[in-house]
């Protein structure tokens, strides 16, 4: 079971940066493509934008699933063994910076799929 946690907290963790990069990514590439309205620009991103869609739904679906997983284990393999070295600090400090990391990403998919149904 210590396993199954350990790379559930893994693929957390990774879910929660493929996400926020995947969406920091095209909104680069959508400011990017404002500059330049050529037809085959916006197709280019349009085509990039569907794919990125997919990991990002992915990423979010992992976060849910894999952050119940994670609550549900949180107190015996996270808190008690980071309380018993003194790193309750670096616990929470890395959780508020996942958390922002995820509102972040929220923002910018919601920016993102705002601008997008003007050109679909």
């Amino acid at each position: 079971m210590s396993i199954f946690i350990m790379l559930n907290n893994f693929f957390h963790d990774f879910a929660v940066a493929l996400l926020f990069v995947s969406l920091f990514g095209l909104s680069y590439l959508y400011k990017s493509s404002k500059k330049d309205l050529s037809r085959d620009g916006m197709t280019l991103y349009i085509g990039i934008y569907n794919y990125f869609r997919k990991a990002i739904w992915i990423a979010w679906i992992w976060i849910i699933i894999g952050g119940v997983i994670r609550t549900m284990a949180y107190e015996q393999y996270e808190w008690l063994p980071a309380a018993g070295r003194g790193q309750i600090v670096a616990l929470i400090v890395k959780h508020i910076l996942l958390v922002s990391l995820v509102i972040w990403g929220l923002v910018i998919q919601t920016r993102l799929r705002r601008s997008m149904s003007l050109y679909e």
